[in-house]
């Protein structure tokens, strides 16, 4: 009885979220922008050595409860048959989940990553990012800066390990401060231009044009 029960409400559900429902939901990469771009700043600043490791105590949670954002703009992307949004922000949830436990796993000395396998972590990032950037090419310039600056970063980051240079990974710190801020710039553009109803911050054209039969 209680599985008919379940198959009932899962139907009636099923029927009422239709297409124009589906059309109705706002742009879940605002609110996976506004996390992103919050999250990299203070890990920037961490990074760059502008601050020292106490700020792990803000940065952790941060990367959890971002991860939990993309993962939730990730499923509404996919809802809206959006798959360069769900793609991206499952993506990097991912990074930022990962993120997250290995900092709070080494703090509480349950582990501690060696360089070899963080090489392979920045890596495999950077060669997600390159793909994710080419993608972009077709959005908006503002968009375009935020991943070309990304991938800079994850590029930095190989290299710091790679020649042992610590001096990469605090100038891959300042690179991240500009990600940041383009991320932080598209939201305050998507949240201004829309309550405005016209163009506050621009969003400058797209770098590439796709096909008409491409989809996304």
């Amino acid at each position: 009885m209680g599985t008919r029960s379940t198959q009932a409400n899962f139907e009636n559900f099923r029927r009422c979220f239709t297409l124009s429902d589906v059309s109705k939901i706002a742009d879940p990469s605002t609110i996976g922008l506004a996390s992103f771009g919050i999250s990299l700043f203070c890990l920037a600043s961490l990074v760059a050595g502008v601050t020292g490791p106490a700020a792990l105590a803000v940065i952790i949670p941060l990367a959890l409860g971002t991860a939990l954002v993309h993962f939730a703009a990730g499923t509404f992307g996919f809802i809206k048959g959006e798959l360069f949004t769900a793609l991206a922000f499952y993506g990097y949830g991912l990074f930022w989940l990962t993120f997250g436990v290995l900092q709070l796993g080494t703090a509480l000395k349950w582990f501690a990553p060696d360089n070899d396998i963080m090489l392979m972590f920045y890596i495999a990032y950077t060669i997600f990012t390159v793909f994710i950037f080419f993608a972009t090419l077709v959005t908006n310039t503002a968009v375009i800066l935020t991943i070309g600056t990304l991938l800079a970063v994850f590029v930095l980051l190989d290299l710091s390990i790679i020649m042992n240079n610590p001096l990469l990974a605090t100038y891959a710190g300042y690179v991240g401060f500009y990600t940041a801020l383009n991320a932080l710039y598209i939201v305050g553009g998507s949240i201004l231009n829309t309550m405005y109803g016209r163009t506050v911050l621009p969003m400058g054209g797209a770098w590439s044009k796709p096909s008409n039969s491409a989809s996304c």
